[in-house]
């Protein structure tokens, strides 16, 4: 295997930019595994990303998240792998294609429980929430959240992880869709209680 697919865009717009193309699987140095992508997220950054708001050098693989199984790599073939990685589809290709290297330092077996689809969707929306929430909030039970983008990817990580803490949620977001939030706002059409606010 020498060649693989993969999505790329050579410049900036809207995901009409992106064309599937055959290109080079990449060559592995030392302290780097090759892991074979089953699944990978798409996730709302990744659409700005094409669009040029991250300025990406170009051309460019988009994608950060990921699970796959790591088919070169001291310590690490055979084992099923998942995360994100710094500079995926910005700096260096994402993955948004067959095979991606991975650092062997920045590699995390995958929990058997979930799917490699599940597990490629737990990247940036999960880590976001979780800094917000735990790292920098300190979210503690009985406490309650609001979460504005409540609807979102990130926004409905924040509400799960919060209902871990056993916090209660108010979700707030410019829709009416379903929320497993405790309580949800529709901005649309209703503006943020001023207690809310502060």
């Amino acid at each position: 295997m020498t060649t693989m697919k993969a999505l790329r865009f050579e410049k900036y717009g809207p995901p009409s930019v992106l064309s599937p193309q055959e290109l080079d699987v990449p060559d592995l140095r030392q302290g780097e595994a090759l892991v074979e992508l089953h699944a990978s997220a798409i996730n709302p950054s990744d659409v700005k990303n094409v669009a040029g708001l991250f300025k990406a050098s170009l051309p460019r693989v988009p994608g950060r998240d990921y699970a796959g199984v790591v088919i070169a790599g001291d310590g690490w073939k055979g084992k099923e792998v998942w995360g994100s990685g710094a500079g995926f589809g910005v700096s260096r290709d994402g993955t948004h294609a067959q095979f991606i290297v991975v650092d062997s330092d920045g590699l995390a077996e995958k929990p058997s429980q979930l799917s490699m689809e599940e597990a490629s969707a737990v990247g940036v929306p999960y880590l976001a929430a979780w800094s917000a929430l735990i790292d920098t909030a300190n979210v503690q039970a009985g406490e309650t959240v609001l979460i504005t983008g409540a609807l979102g990817a990130v926004g409905r990580a924040a509400t799960q992880i919060a209902h871990w803490k056993k916090a209660k949620v108010i979700g707030a977001d410019i829709s009416e869709k379903p929320s497993e939030a405790d309580a949800f706002i529709n901005t649309k059409a209703k503006d943020l209680p001023p207690r809310s606010k502060r």
